[in-house]
């Protein structure tokens, strides 16, 4: 999902839950074109999640995203450095497991 069709969605609130999350999985491998301002301040992630090869050959995740993500304070984990992630959220207490 891109920026497009996020910013379409927040137009329609009834269609989105009134709800912070623990974890958001970033769209897109990071790429720049998802993952927008406006989706991270709707959302307030505890924790992002990005799913992104080593080396790939698309320089994912964006360093725009990983800013954006910065600025707000969210902490990331990405697979690109930590390998197989395994988050788990239990009584608000998030916790996580990785394996190269």
């Amino acid at each position: 999902m891109g920026k497009e069709e996020e910013r379409e969605l927040l137009q329609q609130p009834e269609l989105l839950p009134e709800k912070e999350v623990d974890v958001l999985k970033v769209a897109h491998h990071g790429s720049k074109t998802s993952t927008s301002p406006e989706w991270l301040d709707y959302w307030k992630p505890k924790l992002a999640l990005i799913s992104a090869g080593v080396n790939n050959r698309y320089g994912h995740p964006s360093p725009d995203i990983l800013e954006r993500l910065e600025q707000r304070q969210i902490p990331v984990l990405r697979t690109d450095l930590l390998g197989e992630v395994e988050v788990q959220v239990k009584n608000g207490n998030i916790s996580y497991r990785s394996k190269m």
